[in-house]
């Protein structure tokens, strides 16, 4: 039989878990109520940005780990709904950022990297729907643990090909009984669970800016509009429509050329990974 080893979370966690539960049960309690009525597989939880404003929230986004205090709010909000008997997996989507967040796309350079901006955008063209892995799981078939491999998108996939606690349990007796340890070496005897790993459904979007398009229709002279990549996840996939201006809230990313991989070609091009959609403002 498999074990999971858990582990307690670290001051700053607790106080990001904390800090999501008290914004959610102060602010939010007739929605979460209403969790069980939910029929989506995936329901985007929107969350106005003005009320993390006056939480710690709101210093940790801007500049600090917000990803994280993403998942960690991922992670009290599925509880929320498990407790209301919801099956449907709620996902934050944080709306109306302010002015400071706002950007034109083609202000975009390197240096914004990894910064969560906003953007008033039009689509230009969409891409077949298709999902990655993001989550790959493993068992130890020598002292049954499993655990999990968080994936990148569009990287080379992570491999685990050891069981961790096997080689800690080993180090540690080699030093306590000065190199005589009484159990063998870490084997390589692990296996991916295929059928638990972690997918999701994304979506390629190509965007540009609307402003480019109203200098092409106001002079003739201008003739220049920049495309860029945009990802979509989840509830989002499918629901854009070419021509369509929306206001997207997305991290700043580089990737690879086109038929290019990292190790291939310095050359980089941006992707917008979208974190929430707005309607047209």
């Amino acid at each position: 039989m498999s074990t999971i080893h858990t582990t307690e979370p670290d001051p700053e966690s607790q106080l990001i878990l904390h800090t999501w539960r008290k914004l959610f049960e102060n602010n939010y309690g007739s929605e979460l109520d209403r969790a069980s009525l939910y029929e989506e597989e995936v329901f985007g939880f929107e969350v106005r940005w003005e009320l993390l404003k006056n939480t710690p929230l709101h210093s940790i986004f801007p500049t600090n780990n917000p990803k994280k205090a993403l998942e960690l709010g991922n992670q009290v909000i599925r509880e929320q709904f498990q407790n209301r008997n919801s099956i449907t997996r709620p996902v934050i989507r944080i709306v109306g950022f302010d002015q400071e967040f706002s950007y034109y796309l083609e202000d975009v350079r390197t240096r914004d990297r990894g910064r969560l901006l906003s953007f008033q955008v039009t689509v230009t063209n969409l891409d077949t729907p298709m999902g990655w892995l993001k989550k790959s799981k493993y068992i130890c078939h020598d002292c049954g643990v499993t655990w999990s491999v968080n994936q990148s998108l569009a990287r080379e996939r992570k491999r685990s090909t050891i069981c961790l606690d096997c080689e800690r349990e080993y180090i540690k007796q080699m030093k306590e009984s000065k190199g005589k340890a009484k159990i063998p070496p870490p084997t390589h005897n692990i296996t991916m669970l295929v059928e638990e790993n972690v997918y999701e459904d994304i979506q390629y979007v190509e965007i540009t800016c609307p402003s480019m398009i109203s200098k092409v229709l106001e002079q003739e002279d201008s003739n220049q509009i920049y495309s860029y990549l945009a990802v979509v996840d989840d509830e989002y996939v499918g629901s854009l429509s070419i021509n369509q201006e929306v206001r997207i809230n997305a991290w700043v990313e580089l990737d690879h050329l086109p038929n290019r991989d990292f190790a291939m070609d310095t050359r980089r091009v941006f992707i917008f990974k979208v974190h929430s959609i707005e309607s047209r403002n």
